[in-house]
């Protein structure tokens, strides 16, 4: 342990630190692990693996009809906050005859971590990286039923990084693409009178569709039997065009939130869409105000 500890002085670096083992999880979850990772912008991310029994399935952010979404609580020392749970590309099909996006294979959710940013106003928090952080994480799965298992993790903080660095927008993690910003991509959006549009460019695949992802009170108008919203590809673009009714609601919620599959197979790209909520019109001169 002290030769090891001596390394860095020696000018030499410390051995690469083995990825913890996989545990063995209640029914419904083969295994799954739980590992920190660093990203490519130099933030940490905690990485939950978690393979599924065969037969059973896991759940995205949107689960579709049934099912429900994991939760990671992280619990981590006063200057660092988490971050929402990204998510890699899922599956999107009919299971029982209703829309399901998940995954029935390994999936591996991230948690980005990063400093504490202060609110506006308040003196900023101390920096102090060190002290005890715990997860607990809470997952679906489902087959003919379905369990809730509670899955857990603690450590002393800051804890060894294992893997290459992550590349959270449009990077891999587990065979499976990470979303890419919609500006970054390349594509847009418009919302008129309840009709959206969406184009970009296909990044040489053959096919588009949107998938709808979890908003209060959006909901994307699908023809019966369908799982997303198909497009069509030309010239290497791709347009899609569907009915929102209603967009979302709730102070902060975006009017659409989901993604944009490119091709098919889970390593093929995918990209965020989210279009804010449209302001209501000013009232008209000598109008009364509503109440």
């Amino acid at each position: 342990m002290l030769a090891w500890l001596l390394l860095p002085a020696l000018g030499m670096p410390p051995p690469p630190v083995a990825a913890p083992p996989a545990r063995a999880a209640a029914d419904g979850i083969a295994r799954h692990s739980f590992e920190w990772r660093r990203t490519s912008t130099g933030d940490e991310v905690l990485a939950l693996t978690v393979e599924p029994s065969p037969g059973w399935h896991v759940y995205w952010q949107n689960p579709g009809e049934s099912g429900d979404c994991p939760s990671i609580e992280l619990t981590l020392p006063p200057s660092m906050e988490a971050a929402p749970i990204v998510y890699p590309r899922p599956e999107a099909r009919l299971v029982d005859g209703a829309p399901f996006y998940g995954y029935h294979g390994p999936v591996t959710y991230l948690v980005p971590v990063r400093p504490r940013s202060a609110p506006a106003g308040q003196r900023p928090v101390p920096a102090c990286g060190n002290g005890p952080w715990k997860a607990v994480a809470r997952v679906m799965a489902c087959k003919e039923r379905c369990t809730v298992t509670t899955l857990t993790a603690s450590g002393e903080w800051p804890e060894p990084l294992v893997g290459e660095p992550l590349q959270l927008e449009g990077g891999m993690v587990g065979g499976a693409s990470l979303p890419v910003p919609a500006a970054a991509a390349g594509v847009a959006a418009t919302l008129d009178a309840g009709r959206v549009t969406v184009e970009g460019p296909a990044r040489g695949m053959a096919s588009a569709r949107f998938i709808p992802g979890s908003v209060p009170g959006m909901q994307v108008a699908l023809p019966e039997g369908a799982v997303a919203a198909e497009g069509r590809v030309e010239a290497d673009r791709f347009r899609i065009e569907f009915r929102l009714e209603p967009p979302g609601v709730g102070a902060g919620q975006p009017a659409l939130d989901g993604l944009v599959l490119l091709g098919n197979r889970p390593g093929d790209p995918c990209v965020r869409l989210t279009l804010p909520q449209t302001p209501p019109a000013p009232a008209s001169a000598g109008a009364p105000a509503a109440k």
